[in-house]
């Protein structure tokens, strides 16, 4: 039996098996692009290299995308971040597994990859697949579909591909409700736990790599703390 507010060290598709039918209110969730993605970051002053697990594996997102719309509730939704590159690709898997594609919303950084300097325009977007099961009213004032959100500073990043929280708690706020079950099945660094943790949602998800889920239990710890500490008690010290 698979417990709230706690992400599990397994593969996605496994564990989402262990999850009912319709339990879940939303998910926000980046899975891998399948473009086969390495990248090289400074953390710490020390330039490293590391694989994306399963991101040149198509089938996955497959399986991912209709497991996704098994356990969502009908009339919920589902932010899908992706690739300029493969968003045909995950389009066309969402709308085979049952999913309507409301949005592709642009989410607008503060500042451009650096990709082929003397051939290639700086890409400065991501494309966010916004998916209905049904029908999900959209919370609040409608906004428009290009969101502005700055990236994770380079010096504060603890996953490669990290997305700013202000970014998910947009997508939590204006799709689900307070004490809702918000999902994802590629945890990474927790981001969307926190985000959750901040909105006052419940979270769900898995992280295969055993490195990354490691930082996110430990940010998810640092959030609980700080949170206690914002109401004048901390713990034991």
């Amino acid at each position: 039996m698979l417990e709230f507010d706690r992400i599990y060290n397994s593969d996605c598709i496994e564990g989402m098996k262990q999850i009912e039918s319709g339990k879940v209110d939303l998910i926000v969730t980046d899975p891998p692009y399948c473009i086969s993605y390495k990248t090289g970051w400074r953390a710490d002053d020390h330039r490293f290299s590391k694989e994306i697990l399963n991101d040149d594996n198509e089938q996955l997102i497959i399986d991912y995308m209709s497991e996704c719309y098994r356990i969502l509730k009908d009339d919920s939704a589902a932010y899908i971040f992706c690739s300029a590159k493969t968003l045909d690709f995950f389009m066309q898997q969402a709308r085979n597994a049952g999913f309507t594609i409301k949005n592709v919303l642009i989410w607008r950084k503060n500042n451009h990859t650096a990709g082929d300097l003397d051939a290639q325009y700086g890409q400065c977007y991501e494309p966010i697949l916004y998916l209905n099961k049904g029908r999900r009213i959209i919370n609040g004032k409608r906004l428009e579909d290009v969101w502005d959100f700055d990236r994770v500073p380079s010096d504060k990043l603890v996953h490669q591909n990290e997305k700013p929280i202000p970014l998910l708690m947009q997508c939590i706020l204006k799709s689900s409700d307070e004490g809702d079950l918000v999902f994802d099945g590629f945890m990474g660094s927790a981001s969307t736990a926190l985000a959750c943790m901040r909105t006052n949602r419940n979270f769900l998800g898995f992280e295969l790599d055993g490195e990354y889920f490691k930082v996110a239990q430990k940010r998810i710890k640092e959030e609980m703390f700080n949170q206690k500490d914002m109401f004048g008690y901390a713990g034991d010290r």
